[in-house]
């Protein structure tokens, strides 16, 4: 009889007789058995999965263990076993704290929340805290060493990359204080930040932000003033003034973005402004954007001039050097933007 609906079940925190119920009406493979041999089955699977569980939770005994030889012990079942609901990881880090016995305790709330089993709830709480634990201070990038120690996905290795830096930097994603970031938006942002902002160098983590990148980001302030910014934006844009296709308040609410943004980004050497980043960047940015009755359409167009016309004036001005710094900042968080406004 089929196990892999069973593995479902015992995953989600289903009791066994409900189990047994759904199989014997709804299961097509169960269709020529009776209730009696359907509930043996599901009960010995169940027990089974229990019994296999410590396995599943160190993987490389899984791979070395007899036991792989059974066929309801796949690759399926492992995936399945990592595997997280959206509603429970976007409630786990926006608790603001790490994997603590206070937050085990409010698994309650947030199975009440999500409508998911506290049993699902709980497996997904200890997975992120064992993977966490295992990759910690390990060097390399934590998606890597999470697939070569657990096995995992790609997509999975990511996302829970993404938890452990959201997490380990302590990053504030309370859904009261941005609701619109939902979480595959988050590992989106999450991940770009991790590629443009960890260090890349021998013995590093991309758990640890660039404190390099964020000194030099933060010096730009000091050489790049606020009129410098706005005199950019209005040489760049010129030609945008009097095009009828963009609306006449788009350069002045361009100019006031810039602004924005490069204050954002001066600030973000600060761990506490760090924190923030994405509170910043929806109350900064994207709000006063889409209050200024702008589409999210032309918050792309605005971005993508806006690198233009640094360089334009950065090379007239003998800072050309600060634009590596700048585009290295710029680019992820325009596609962040972009992510949380569609989000």
């Amino acid at each position: 009889v089929s196990t892999q609906s069973t593995g479902n079940f015992w995953l989600a925190g289903i009791p066994v007789d409900q189990a047994v119920d759904f199989r014997y009406q709804r299961d097509s493979s169960c269709a020529s058995y009776d209730r009696k041999v359907v509930s043996l089955d599901t009960r010995d699977q169940y027990q089974t999965f229990s019994i296999l569980e410590p396995l599943f939770r160190k993987p490389p005994a899984l791979a070395s263990s007899p036991v792989v030889n059974m066929p309801f012990i796949t690759d399926t079942l492992l995936q399945q076993y990592y595997s997280l609901d959206a509603e429970v990881a976007r409630e786990l880090v926006g608790r603001g704290q790490k994997m603590t016995a206070k937050l085990r305790k409010d698994l309650d709330t947030i199975s009440d929340k999500t409508g998911i089993t506290l049993k699902s709830c709980l497996r997904q709480y200890d997975n992120i805290k064992r993977i966490y634990k295992e990759v910690d201070e390990k060097e390399g990038k934590v998606a890597h060493n999470i697939q070569r120690y657990y096995g995992l996905s790609p997509t999975l290795c990511q996302q829970y990359a993404a938890i452990i830096y959201i997490l380990d930097n302590r990053i504030d994603v309370a859904p009261r204080k941005v609701p619109g970031l939902t979480y595959p938006a988050l590992v989106k942002c999450v991940s770009v930040l991790m590629s443009e902002w960890c260090p890349s160098y021998e013995g590093s983590s991309d758990m640890d932000t660039d404190r390099a990148f964020l000194k030099e980001l933060h010096s730009l302030k000091d050489k790049v003033s606020e009129s410098m910014l706005i005199g950019m934006v209005n040489h760049g844009c010129e030609s945008l003034k009097n095009n009828p296709e963009y609306p006449k308040n788009f350069v002045f609410e361009l100019r006031k973005l810039s602004a924005k943004l490069m204050s954002i980004g001066y600030s973000l050497v600060h761990t506490k402004d760090y924190t923030d980043i994405f509170i910043d960047l929806d109350e900064m940015i994207l709000r006063p954007w889409a209050s200024a009755g702008l589409p999210f359409s032309l918050l792309e167009v605005g971005l993508s001039k806006l690198l233009g016309c640094y360089v334009t004036a950065v090379a007239n001005s003998g800072l050309y050097t600060t634009v590596s710094t700048f585009e290295r900042y710029l680019r992820p968080v325009s596609s962040c933007l972009l992510v949380l406004a569609n989000s």
